[in-house]
């Protein structure tokens, strides 16, 4: 099965989309994890892709697209697309191009959102993620594995990540819409517990 996730940051796509691959064997695909593959491994896309990071500017839409298609061709048992499509234009490149099952929407709201994204700590050594509110350390402020102090990030504070949650918004309504209208959109709670809200994917996933 071939399906895709959409949900404002905080809503736990990369969570629902381990649980996935792991329960079901589907390929997880994400772009900024393909950003940095090509970049670590120097390939001639990343390379290309490097330049327009490094300038602080979107990397256009023919990069991705090349990207993503490389790893969706090698996902011959399924694949979940996490944070990818964002705009109407690579929906359609897609659909044109792969055959797409469902598009999962996690639906939080903008306050959950901004509590879970605040509540975010990194260790500064590690780099380990935590979470104040679901995934805390044994000792606060102290990271498990190597003893590093949790800090948190720069752009986690609540003006910043409202601007990022209106992008989204402006940027994803219209896939929403897409998915909607073909009758391909699954829409779920993401406020419940995260392994209820696996479940609940799950099981409508087999009903249908």
């Amino acid at each position: 099965m071939n399906i895709i996730l959409i949900g404002i940051q905080g809503s736990g796509k990369g969570t629902q989309a381990k649980l996935l691959s792991d329960r079901f064997g589907w390929k997880h695909v994400t772009s900024g994890d393909l950003f940095r593959k090509n970049i670590e491994q120097r390939t001639k896309l990343g390379i290309v892709v490097k330049k327009y990071i490094d300038a602080g500017e979107l990397v256009p839409d023919k990069y991705v697209l090349e990207m993503i298609s490389d790893a969706l061709n090698n996902a011959p048992d399924g694949f979940i697309l996490d944070g990818f499509p964002r705009n109407i234009e690579q929906v359609l490149f897609l659909v044109d191009n792969f055959k797409i099952d469902y598009a999962i929407l996690l639906d939080l709201s903008d306050e959950k959102a901004i509590e879970r994204l605040m509540a975010r700590r990194n260790c500064k050594i590690c780099k380990k993620d935590y979470n104040v509110l679901f995934k805390k350390p044994k000792v606060p402020g102290i990271c498990d594995e190597c003893g590093g102090e949790l800090v948190q990030r720069d752009d986690d504070n609540k003006d910043a990540i409202s601007k990022r949650i209106e992008k989204f918004h402006n940027e994803t309504n219209k896939v929403i819409d897409f998915f909607k209208q073909k009758d391909m959109l699954i829409q779920v709670n993401a406020d419940l517990p995260l392994q209820a809200i696996h479940e609940d994917i799950a099981s409508r996933l087999k009903g249908k």
